[in-house]
């Protein structure tokens, strides 16, 4: 439910990030828009749906497997009007400092660039409050097994912003006020996404009124949670601002480019990674809670394997065939081939962490779970550190070349890596093994169904382009990918892969596990 609430929210949002780029492109203004929306999504990341599925979640969940729901309602409004209280004084902050913070932050902007972009960050620094509302729903709904709807009415948020484009983009003088008009719908859809949501949270855990009852039950142990969280979280959005600085120095574009080929690269690890972490941790906690850690260690091979199954050939699609699927979502308008090929590079970067990217979501919920807040913190220091010096150091040389950006997606991949690294240490030495011999089998089915998928699929390409040499991406991209999903099924169904069998509603060609993939 997990996966089929953010699919429907990421096929709305790519279909967002198509309109964005048809009629804005890669320029002045679309930079401008990226990184005013950066910087009031910093505090939304670090107050809302992070936050609180790490340091809400767990004991709100708690509780609720103790059958204490009274305690559960009042935990539950505590959260919220301390949540709204710090909400309400960050933005009135970030409205006053936007020209501060739109300076520090983007050093390398043309002064017409940064201008806009404070002019847009005062438009959406409100969006912080809103969408940490949404996060608290997410969090109640999650702890009460209901996944869809919570990650689902995302799609709200970005279908506002579709109407504004179709609407708009044709009426628009220019560029410039059609982001202007762009951030006032983005606003928009942030109140329709909280408004979609309180329905349901309020037969979840009515009545909703807030407080600041510092003394409801488990308010302490939240609060004593959000300080490690929000500066793991802090450190990362950190990396997030140091990508933004880098790109402000590289060619107009750049800023935009990065923000399209992330989207893309973030939709498996959303769709695969995150809603499998979702799902898991509300049932880590309750293991953890109940001292049945042999059961979460299972989970988590189980939630690994499915993880790894959808990631690979991701990551693989995207290095070989990321001309079409760049091509497929957003050639058209403003965005033509040039801009194809710098968002492909950089895709394909991306991919290089896109196992590491996944993996992480999970392994750091089950940290989340056993309430172990510094572990991920180091982690997340260690690979901050790591992708900041990698991408300096390769973007920056190349500063004057558009293909500069890919570094950025590059040092972010090398950095997820150690990230991976520094957790599955830590859950070694807590848990004991975490690989056995049947999720390694089951990973050698997974490559080899995908490098054998890439093969067919490069094969197909290659008598595509020889038949018809001029074919549009968007009329391309859909028999290549096709052949390329449909091989991998097949040929890690016919490798006895469980997951594959259902998927093709075949029966499983040998008995298997969850974790043999």
């Amino acid at each position: 439910m997990v996966g089929a609430g953010i699919l429907l929210s990421r096929l709305v949002g790519l279909l967002r990030q198509t309109a964005f780029a048809h009629f804005l492109g890669a320029g002045v203004a679309s930079d401008a828009y990226n990184a005013a929306f950066k910087i009031p999504n910093a505090v939304r990341n670090l107050l809302g749906e992070g936050t609180l599925s790490a340091s809400f979640v767990p004991v709100y969940s708690g509780l609720l497997a103790r059958g204490d729901e009274r305690g559960a309602r009042a935990l539950a409004n505590a959260v919220l009007g301390l949540l709204l209280a710090a909400v309400a004084v960050l933005t009135l902050l970030g409205i006053a400092a936007a020209p501060w913070l739109t300076r520090a932050l983007t050093l390398g902007f043309a002064p017409e660039t940064a201008e806009l972009t404070t002019r847009l960050t005062r438009v959406l620094f409100p969006m912080t409050g809103l969408m940490v509302l949404s996060g608290w729903c997410l969090g109640v709904q999650n702890s009460h097994r209901r996944f869809f709807w919570s990650y689902a009415s995302a799609a709200l948020w970005s279908l506002a912003q579709i109407v504004l484009l179709l609407v708009g983009g044709p009426r628009a003088p220019d560029t410039v006020t059609l982001a202007e008009w762009l951030a006032w719908a983005t606003l928009a859809g942030a109140l329709l996404q909280v408004g979609a949501q309180v329905p349901e949270v309020w037969r979840l855990s009515h009545p909703i009124r807030p407080s600041l009852d510092r003394a409801a039950s488990g308010v302490t142990q939240v609060l004593r949670n959000v300080g490690p969280v929000v500066t793991a979280l802090g450190v990362v959005q950190v990396s997030s601002f140091i990508d933004l600085q880098i790109a402000s120095f590289l060619p107009t574009g750049a800023a935009t480019n990065i923000g399209y080929a992330n989207t893309l690269a973030l939709l498996p690890v959303s769709l695969f990674g995150v809603s499998v972490a979702a799902a898991a941790l509300p049932e880590f906690s309750r293991d953890s809670a109940s001292q049945t850690l042999d059961v979460l260690r299972e989970r988590l091979r189980g939630g690994w394997q499915r993880i790894l199954f959808y990631i690979v050939p991701s990551a693989a699609a995207f290095i070989l065939f990321g001309d079409y699927c760049v091509g497929l979502l957003y050639r058209s308008g403003r965005f033509g081939a040039a801009e194809q090929r710098v968002v492909q590079v950089t895709l394909a970067a991306y991919a290089v962490g896109l196992v590491s990217f996944g993996s992480v979501k999970l392994l750091g919920s089950v940290y989340y779970a056993l309430q172990d807040y510094r572990t991920p913190l180091r982690a997340s220091v260690a690979s901050i550190i790591t992708s900041a010096l990698a991408a300096a150091a390769i973007a920056m040389p190349l500063r004057h070349d558009a293909y500069a950006v890919a570094g950025i997606a590059l040092g972010s991949a090398l950095g997820s890596y150690v990230n991976l690294s520094v957790l599955v240490r830590g859950l070694r030495a807590r848990l004991g093994p975490l690989y056995t011999p049947a999720m390694w089998a089951g990973t050698r089915r997974i490559v080899v169904s995908a490098v054998v998928a890439g093969a067919v699929g490069w094969g197909a390409r290659v008598m595509q382009v020889s038949m018809w040499p001029t074919m549009h991406p968007r009329v391309a991209a859909g028999p290549v990918l096709a052949v390329f999903g449909v091989t991998y099924l097949l040929t890690a169904w016919a490798m006895g892969s469980g997951e594959a069998a259902r998927w093709l509603r075949l029966a499983p060609r040998r008995r298997h596990d969850v974790t043999s993939g």
